[in-house]
């Protein structure tokens, strides 16, 4: 039991009596001993940011924990502002340069007081969602920024034609678990990010069913298939002249004339070219994400300066799983090791993950297709797994993406079928039925009959 006095000379509890001088002391010696630290500089160290079409992300780096920054929203121009007391800026910081796609324009640094680094990041547009929040090991303040739009739906042709507007249809939806209305949640989504500059396709209420197996059986499923590089980029050149750019391009015919095959009658599966040109990696997964695609599937080529190595392997977003996963989604990705390096600690914090799960085994579906169609008829065909890297073309994918490199283009026997119309088909069919079994959807074929007949349409 506790027992207090009213003497206001001291203290007294359990059985000890302290005076108010020694109290007072204490306080005293503990403030001269905290001030410093209290006080202590806050450096940041480095900044590193990463963009897509919608979203960015800046991450300050520190050299010390950082808890009573202090951060706001200004306008005219639009900015964002983070003040750090006892901030500074490391010797040899260097100024970020941030790209046209980023929704961050530029960096500047003041000092409103005399204690006080405020870090301005000025803002490409007012429409734009951020949030800031704090991470250890590094320390380190994260800033995301998404930029909203309200999705305008077009209009009906019969709403066009008589100029009569009819009500919206999302109020009647029945609403999801929970009691939240499934039509609310993907237009939300849809807004908040990767859907700007363009009009998204047209919701179709019936798929809004959460199951992919039931979409796809009922004819409702999407599969957008991205044949890598084009135009100006032609990717690897290979043996016999052999050019990436172009043999992808037919690959990806292929599978779509496979996929629609397959597939139950309504499906629908869109290339993100059909022709040779130039699309920047940011506005391919884009455009599965307007499309509201169920899966995304990008279509390449290997290369390596060692002539030997041969095989097919294939790729999910994330931290590199090995140097030369590392390498070559730099190369990919058309960009160096180092500059890939900043993607590849974003993706230790980014919200990227959510489809991680699905993108594996869309990935374990595909490779183990691939393979074993391949090895029928060419037994040799060596098979290098499911691996992981921080590849461009998958950021930003709201659906299961993957990227599979089918064949090295500079292995003289994988180069010399690749010439030949018969490995192109039998690399398309193992694909097609890669993804077809990853959705659910039984693949049952004649007995000796071939899934591909005549020209592939695009």
């Amino acid at each position: 039991m506790l027992e207090w006095s009213d003497d206001r000379s001291g203290v007294r509890g359990a059985g000890y009596s302290f005076p108010v001088l020694s109290i007072l002391t204490l306080f005293v010696g503990w403030g001269l001993f905290a001030a410093p630290a209290a006080l202590a500089a806050v450096s940041v160290t480095a900044l590193r940011h990463f963009s897509t079409e919608g979203y960015t992300r800046v991450v300050l780096l520190l050299d010390r924990e950082s808890l009573n920054f202090r951060s706001g929203r200004l306008k005219n121009p639009p900015r964002l502002f983070v003040d750090i007391p006892s901030g500074r800026l490391r010797p040899g910081f260097q100024m970020p340069s941030f790209d046209k796609i980023s929704i961050a324009r530029k960096l500047r640094v003041g000092r409103p007081g005399k204690n006080l680094m405020r870090l301005v990041i000025e803002l490409r547009g007012g429409k734009i969602r951020h949030k800031i929040f704090t991470l250890p090991d590094p320390n380190r303040i994260v800033i995301d920024l998404r930029e909203i739009r309200i999705a305008r739906m077009r209009p009906h042709p019969s709403q066009a034609r008589s100029g009569k507007r009819r009500a919206p249809r999302a109020a009647r939806s029945r609403p999801g678990p929970g009691g939240r209305s499934p039509a609310g949640d993907d237009r939300i989504g849809r807004a908040i990010l990767g859907e700007v500059g363009r009009s998204p396709v047209p919701e179709d209420k019936k798929r809004r069913s959460p199951n992919m197996t039931a979409r796809f059986r009922a004819g409702l499923g999407r599969i957008v298939l991205d044949p890598g590089h084009g135009g100006r980029d032609p990717g690897a050149s290979g043996l016999y002249g052999l050019v990436e750019k172009k043999v992808v391009l037919d690959i990806s015919r292929r599978t779509a004339a496979a996929l629609r095959s397959l597939l139950p009658a309504g499906n629908t599966v869109l290339l993100t070219r059909n022709r040779d040109r130039f699309i920047e990696l940011a506005d391919r997964t884009s455009f599965a994400n307007r499309h509201d695609a169920d899966v995304f599937v990008s279509i390449h080529l290997n290369s390596s300066p060692i002539r030997r190595t041969r095989g097919v392997e294939t790729y999910l977003l994330a931290e590199a799983s090995t140097p030369r996963a590392m390498e070559l989604a730099a190369r990919e990705s058309g960009t160096t090791v180092s500059r890939l390096s900043d993607l590849q600690k974003i993706l230790n914090d980014l919200m990227l993950r959510s489809k991680v799960t699905e993108s594996h085994q869309l990935a374990s579906a595909v490779q183990k297709s691939s393979v074993a169609r391949l090895r029928k008829k060419y037994p040799e065909v060596k098979d290098l797994g499911v691996k992981r890297g921080p590849f461009y073309v998958l950021v930003g994918a709201k659906m299961p993406s993957i990227l599979i490199e089918m064949a090295f283009i500079t292995n003289s026997g994988e180069a010399r079928r690749l010439r030949t119309k018969k490995y192109r088909h039998a690399l398309s069919e193992g694909i097609a039925k890669g993804i077809t079994r990853f959705v659910g959807i039984s693949v049952q074929r004649a007995s000796g009959a071939s899934l591909i007949t005549g020209k592939a349409q695009p």
